[in-house]
């Protein structure tokens, strides 16, 4: 064919074949942009559906799967239909037959979500009714813990025997010390009438158990005893101490740190490993007394750092309790860095999930990184003025107890 009959039959009429709508052209309505029917599959494995125009509403899920499966989609196992999106648009027109104008007619545009079934209880009565019966239920039986597997912690701290201050000196310490070994005695009835008694108890003394002689130049006029003296003191109520824990417990341990007060030193410089240490040495003589009676001692075992360590962890009830003193570092608020280089330094605290600290002298508690906890121990000494001139704070004494078992810490308290 030449070029010119080619564009002759371009120009004629269409043959009444070829121009004649077929019945879906006829019934198709214009659709606005973004209605078109299609499915969009998502990332996370539902489908938006955009279904065709209809002229009746939703009328609920059973029939929103119909006008889904309709399209020819298959709706998988374990997925619902939810109407997302419901327009009803009063303008469509149509044209219902060839040579008809184009009318009008309302239609309703819906787009559905194929999506994995919620759980059956989200609905709003389901909901209340789960809560109720939650909050209603009757309680189960308490089961009695293996009392082996909870442990009682008492953190004795910054005692500094020797020291005198706005709350008195070596008379006031000791009366002190007393009352909360009192209390002590009562926290365990406690525990133990609340079905919570454990067997096993750790003395832990964070340090600075003496004032010392040589920290500061004012020590030689402020203290009321001499350095035999504080060391003297601080034995005989660590004594005290643990002879009323192993009066009770089937198990005890006692470990101590290194500190800055308990230093041995020499023109206020330190001398010697850190291991050379009052709060230290005193423990080692409490250790060698005790060997000496098996029977009545048998049952208690002491902890305490290597000779070039400042800080030791123990093993309590399958948590991991670690002690320092504190002084390694300027402020409190710079302890959980501590803690975290000595992690990283794989040091003996590396692997602890507890962190008992003393130093100074106020209870602080942080719970840190990922489920590990660091208590900050109060003071039992006579007062900080120095520190209360300064800053204006001003610390309250106690005794830190807490235990430990399988569930974790619990049953903190300050006496």
């Amino acid at each position: 064919m030449s070029l010119s009959n080619d564009l002759q039959a371009l120009l004629e009429p269409a043959s009444h074949d070829q121009s004649q709508p077929t019945q879906t052209q006829r019934l198709q309505p214009a659709v606005p942009r973004g209605w078109e029917s299609g499915v969009r599959y998502e990332p996370g494995g539902s489908m938006v559906v955009t279904a065709p125009p209809a002229e009746q509403p939703p009328a609920g899920e059973a029939d929103w799967r119909e006008r889904v499966e309709e399209m020819g989609l298959a709706i998988p196992d374990g997925f619902r239909v939810r109407l997302a999106e419901a327009r009803h648009d009063p303008a469509a027109w149509h044209r219902d037959a060839e040579g008809e104008d184009a009318v009008t007619r309302a239609v309703w545009r819906c787009r559905y979500v194929i999506e994995p079934a919620a759980s059956a209880w989200l609905s709003t009565g389901d909901v209340d009714a789960l809560v109720r019966d939650a909050l209603r239920r009757r309680r189960k039986p308490r089961t009695v813990l293996d009392a082996a597997q909870r442990a009682l912690i008492v953190v004795y701290a910054d005692a500094q025997a020797g020291k005198v201050g706005r709350d008195g000196g070596t008379r006031e310490l000791v009366a002190r010390v007393a009352d909360r070994f009192d209390k002590l005695d009562d926290h365990v009835r406690d525990l133990k009438a609340l079905g919570r008694g454990p067997t096993a108890a750790y003395w832990l003394d964070a340090g600075d158990c003496v004032e010392n002689v040589e920290n500061t130049a004012q020590q030689a006029h402020t203290n009321d005893l001499t350095m035999t003296e504080m060391v003297r003191v601080h034995r005989r109520i660590t004594f005290e101490g643990l002879d009323r824990l192993a009066g009770r417990f089937d198990r005890v341990v006692a470990a101590t740190c290194g500190s800055n007060h308990g230093r041995v030193r020499r023109n206020r410089e330190a001398v010697g490993p850190p291991s050379d240490d009052w709060g230290i040495e005193v423990l080692s003589q409490i250790a060698d007394a005790y060997a000496r009676n098996e029977d009545a001692y048998g049952h208690v075992s002491f902890v305490m750092p290597e000779r070039w360590r400042e800080s030791v962890s123990l093993d309590v009830a399958g948590t991991i309790v670690g002690l320092a003193h504190g002084h390694q570092y300027a402020r409190p608020d710079k302890a959980v860095d501590w803690w975290r280089g000595q992690t990283f330094g794989r040091q003996p605290i590396a692997d602890a999930d507890i962190l008992i600290t003393g130093h100074f002298h106020h209870w602080r508690a942080q719970q840190v990184g990922n489920g590990r906890l660091w208590l900050q121990a109060p003071t039992l000494d006579n007062g900080s003025d120095w520190y209360t001139a300064r800053s204006g704070e001003v610390s309250a004494s106690g005794l830190m107890v807490f235990s430990v078992g399988p569930d974790g810490w619990d049953d903190l308290r300050l006496l």
